[in-house]
């Protein structure tokens, strides 16, 4: 997938046309190879620990499959399309491909199987069905016992490098292999482009693709619409992909860590354990009758209750399963207080259940005498309001008032002395002190 983002393997337990699925979020040394029927890998973009490699080994010979979609990768066209981020001030550059190529030939090295670092781009079909291969790499090493699907394809590498066009033949992007390690050993399918299952980058899906490898992985069965896939001699692999130099992979990396620019496997980190919780059970016993509708029984305004007593209203109201229960002893009414403004009227002759009716003649008044407050206490504050701007604008315009005759009397104090420099005293007439 295009993203940079590592995407956690997928594992379905061997069902007859119906599969579920688990999200691997830890290593492959914690999960259960014999629960389940097949390892889906898609676009990884992580490194692999030691450990997990040597248990996949061994959980493939005992009767785990694996599927692989890789894509592609390529160190020059990673130095390639580097950019200049206006907004960082730096050099973009992928620290790996779309997949990581070199980690998953690691993790393929024991099945004797590896991808190359060739980006390969083009249309094909497969039986009835349109493929389009969108930057995708291709089947380096691959058993000779197993069975490849091979197609013409653009170098798309070397035109992104060159931009020239140049067209391959039998570029080897589909395997099945059924592994010989043992008689209950799993089988193996690799497929050289995830972009058909990212449905970001999407253009013709190959979901059929994947439900027919699982039918090959779970059940040994060669769907039909691989018939046409053949033994191929591939050749030798001298040269395998190379991880780029300078990458900081290990900064966002679970698997390896850096120290002084030197990368270097992380320790292998412990399973997660799974604690299942205590269970509480809130479910509390309801009454037989809870789903059955209640009666509204009627009560006569003119005589309500037949002349029941009336229960003070400052006293403790009685729990309605005690009225119920002297209703159906007989009694027909409670002990008489003054002073209440709370009744219990029984339902009815037939049984019904007892009423408490509470006078509430007292709210009308109360509302009346609120809003009566509020209304004077509005006009308080309104008058109060209208009032106090008078007094400081008054006071406002002494005081400018004041300040005024101030200034105009140190305005002319200088041309009094003035004239009292120049003209002398007399100038000033006989009101000078001092002359």
């Amino acid at each position: 997938m295009k993203l940079s983002l590592v995407i956690q393997p997928l594992s379905f337990p061997s069902a007859p046309r119906s599969f579920q699925h688990h999200h691997g979020g830890s290593p492959y040394t914690c999960f259960d190879a014999s629960q389940y029927g097949t390892l889906l890998v898609v676009d990884p973009e992580e490194e692999y620990f030691s450990e997990e490699i040597t248990k996949l080994r061994r959980d493939i010979d005992k009767g785990l499959s694996l599927i692989v979609y890789a894509d592609w990768y390529n160190v020059s066209v990673m130095k390639k399309v580097k950019f200049y981020d206006e907004n960082t001030r730096q050099w973009w550059m992928p620290d790996t491909g779309g997949a990581n190529i070199p980690a998953l030939n690691e993790l393929l090295a024991p099945l004797g199987m590896a991808f190359s670092d060739i980006v390969y781009e083009g249309d094909f079909k497969i039986g009835d069905h349109d493929m389009y291969y969108a930057s995708g790499t291709s089947i380096a090493k691959f058993p000779a016992d197993g069975l490849v699907l091979t197609e013409t394809l653009k170098n798309q590498g070397f035109e992104v490098m060159k931009a020239n066009m140049w067209t391959a033949t039998d570029v080897p992007i589909l395997g099945l292999h059924q592994v010989d390690s043992g008689p209950s050993a799993g089988r193996v399918a690799l497929y050289g482009d995830s972009n058909c299952l990212d449905s970001s980058h999407m253009q013709k899906d190959c979901f059929w693709m994947l439900s027919a490898l699982l039918e090959f992985t779970n059940h040994d069965s060669l769907p039909g619409v691989f018939s046409n896939l053949k033994k191929v001699s591939l050749p030798p692999l001298y040269d395998v992909p190379a991880r780029m130099e300078g990458n900081h992979l290990q900064r966002y990396s679970k698997v390896i860590e850096g120290t002084l620019g030197i990368a270097h496997p992380r320790p292998l980190p412990p399973c997660p354990s799974r604690q299942w919780a205590k269970p509480f059970p809130i479910n509390k016993s309801a009454p037989i009758t809870l789903y059955q509708p209640q009666k509204l029984l009627s009560i006569d305004l003119e005589d309500p209750g037949g002349g029941a007593a009336p229960i003070p209203f400052n006293q403790r109201a009685p729990d309605l399963a005690d009225l119920s229960q002297q209703h159906r002893s007989g009694v027909a009414g409670l002990p008489k207080a003054d002073g209440g403004d709370s009744r219990v009227f029984p339902g009815g002759d037939d049984g019904g259940q007892l009423q408490l009716v509470q006078d509430r003649s007292w709210f009308p008044a109360l509302a009346f005498l609120g809003t009566g407050l509020v209304v004077l206490f509005l006009l308080n504050q309104y008058y109060h309001a209208r009032s106090r701007p008078r007094r400081r604008r008054a006071a406002r315009q002494s005081h400018h008032q004041q300040h005024q005759q101030q200034q105009h009397h140190h305005h002319h104090q200088p041309r009094k002395l003035q004239q009292l420099l120049v003209y002398g005293p007399g100038s000033m007439g006989n009101r000078v002190p001092g002359v």
